[in-house]
């Protein structure tokens, strides 16, 4: 079985957060460091600009700040 949900290393507390793959601006914003990776995901975490490989958390980092997740609505 397959589960979309990890844990992210830069949102704090003890739960998980769910992960989706990167889309193509994403991926081209990491492709000269992460050449070849296919299996980078990210983050969906409000506010939240972490990606990893789904199997090994410390090849990760996060992505340009323009490309973070639009904040959750205040209200």
């Amino acid at each position: 079985m397959f589960f979309k949900d990890k844990h992210c290393p830069t949102c704090g507390g003890s739960g998980t957060q769910v992960f989706r793959p990167l889309n193509e601006k994403e991926r081209a914003t990491v492709e000269p460091e992460h050449r070849r990776l296919t299996d980078l995901w990210r983050c969906t975490a409000p506010g939240c600009r972490w990606y990893q490989r789904w199997s090994k958390q410390s090849a990760g980092g996060r992505l340009p700040e323009e490309l973070k997740n639009p904040e959750a609505d205040p209200g």
